[in-house]
């Protein structure tokens, strides 16, 4: 019997992916960034956490690859088409965009989603998965 994942598993999934793609050393300043990243959605709101990752990334003196890269992990959450999301993203708009130009509802969920997603971004970082890794019981 085949079953449909749930939201939760496809979450899950995709943010397992996406940390296996940080190299060992970004993987610190990843860590970091994804433990900031709930406390400033929930003190600010989404579009401000948004509008850090993008100053973050974007510092001409030295730009924050971590910020970066947890903003293209968001992005591409968020704006996948093959997650059942009651909002249609495009995946070619920058999100803070398209969350400006939308309605409160959008706001809401995609506050909330980000929430959802981070914790699974935040325990794979924490475990320590990143590119040519497993974690630390690989092997065991």
């Amino acid at each position: 019997m085949t079953t449909t994942p749930s939201l939760n598993m496809l979450r899950a999934r995709h943010a397992y992916a996406a940390v296996k793609t940080v190299t060992g050393a970004q993987l610190v300043d990843y860590k970091r960034a994804a433990r900031q990243m709930p406390a400033r959605v929930l003190t600010n709101g989404i579009g401000q956490a948004l509008a850090m990752l993008m100053r973050d990334g974007a510092d001409q003196a030295k730009p924050d690859e971590a910020s970066k890269l947890l903003r293209s992990h968001l992005t591409r959450w968020l704006t996948d088409g093959a997650i059942p999301h009651p909002f249609r993203l495009a995946a070619g708009e920058a999100l803070i965009e398209q969350l400006i130009a939308g309605d409160q509802e959008l706001f809401v969920w995609m506050q909330r989603e980000t929430l959802a997603y981070l914790g699974w971004l935040k325990t794979f970082a924490e475990a320590g998965i990143s590119a040519g890794e497993g974690g630390a019981d690989e092997g065991k």
